[in-house]
């Protein structure tokens, strides 16, 4: 068992080690991040996991959650850093990954803050505002360190089939500084993106370690597999999905009606095979 683990170990260590590609075998620094034909080979063999077909039927319950992503805290500084401008290609926070992609054609449909449900898209006069400010005497770029937050939706779900809970993320919508009105400290909601758009581009970039540079995850598999802390702020109902702060004042209760709707979620696979 101890040699199995030690195998996968290695296997692991030497599929992530582009973390530093050419760093040992550099001959000056220009070379360090250039991908050789061998590698460039081995990442387009990567395939990115793709999601199983789930027929309706199987889906015996399920949940829309809101949840937000707060990036002041510790466990989910790798979304945040590191900031822009000190590396090229081989380190890059969410963000940056994001706004590369749109701004290179990437990622085409940019959907309004305001509609969750992706029905209405932005126009890119719009979402390029929404980016950096345009309207002023100089472009000032949403930097990285200006995102505070991002919200995602997701659903969980039962598939019958194997007995177990899952979850699916949706969508998912940046935070950050208005960058019309700097003088607002206020954060504000930018744009919602499908994340099946995503997944390509969050596929191929890897998440800095601080930990280990040889053995990275890329982003796509840091969101899917939920390896973030985030709040619940909203769940489906009846009141047209409205978020906890409308119908609970203080701010504390509001932690507490978020905690007591994630048991919702978290008790109800146990709840269900043990009646």
């Amino acid at each position: 068992m101890k040699n199995l683990i030690a195998f996968l170990t290695i296997l692991i260590c030497s599929v992530f080690l582009h973390a530093q590609i050419n760093i040992l075998n550099a001959d000056k620094p220009s070379e360090i991040g250039v991908l050789s034909e061998e590698q460039i080979k081995q990442l387009s063999e990567k395939k990115i996991l793709s999601y199983p077909f789930l027929d309706q039927k199987d889906i015996m319950w399920s949940k829309i959650v809101y949840e937000e992503v707060d990036l002041s805290e510790k466990f989910n500084h790798p979304l945040l850093f590191p900031k822009d401008g000190l590396y090229t290609n081989e380190r890059k926070s969410l963000w940056r990954t994001i706004k590369e992609a749109i701004l290179d054609g990437q990622i085409q449909d940019i959907y309004n803050d305001a509609n969750p449900n992706f029905t209405e898209l932005f126009d890119k006069e719009t979402y390029l505002k929404r980016l950096e400010n345009r309207d002023g005497p100089e472009v000032v770029p949403l930097r990285s360190m200006d995102i505070v937050s991002y919200k995602l939706k997701g659903i969980w779900y039962v598939d019958k089939r194997i007995g177990e809970l899952r979850f699916r993320l949706l969508g998912i919508m940046p935070r950050g500084k208005d960058m019309n009105n700097l003088d607002n400290n206020d954060a504000v909601d930018l744009f919602w993106l499908w994340y099946k758009d995503l997944r390509p581009i969050l596929h191929k970039q890897l998440v800095f370690d601080n930990k280990n540079n040889a053995s990275r995850i890329s982003f796509d598999q840091l969101l899917s597999s939920r390896r973030f802390t985030a709040r619940i702020y909203a769940i489906d109902n009846v009141f047209n999905d409205r978020p906890i702060d409308q119908y609970v004042d203080d701010p504390f209760m509001q932690l507490i009606e978020s905690e007591r709707l994630k048991n919702i979620i978290r008790d109800f696979e146990q709840d269900l095979w043990s009646n």
